[in-house]
C-alpha cells in the first residue's frame, strides 16, 4: 500500500479564527489563509531575518496561543 499525506485535526477548527489570533513573538508578522486541495491553511508572512524565519526559534509557542486563542472555547479556558 502506498503512504499518503493527510491532514488530522482534533475537532473543529476555524483557520481563519487561527490566523487572526497569531502573533509572532519575534517580528511584526501577517497572516492570511489559503485553500490548498479544498483545505482551509494559515499562511504566517514572517519578517526578514525573523528568528522563526531563519529556523533559529520554534513557531511552536506562537501557533499554540493563536490555536487557543482562536479555536478554544471560553467554557474550556480557566
Amino acid at each position: 500500500m502506498e503512504p499518503t499525506r493527510t491532514d488530522w485535526l482534533v475537532g473543529a477548527i476555524n483557520a481563519e479564527a487561527i490566523a487572526a489570533a497569531y502573533t509572532c513573538g519575534h517580528c511584526n508578522s501577517e497572516t492570511s489563509t489559503r485553500t490548498i486541495d479544498g483545505i482551509v491553511r494559515v499562511a504566517v508572512h514572517h519578517d526578514d531575518g525573523c528568528p522563526v524565519l531563519t529556523g533559529v526559534l520554534p513557531s511552536t509557542p506562537d501557533a499554540l496561543r493563536a490555536v487557543a486563542a482562536g479555536a478554544v472555547p471560553d467554557t474550556f479556558r480557566s
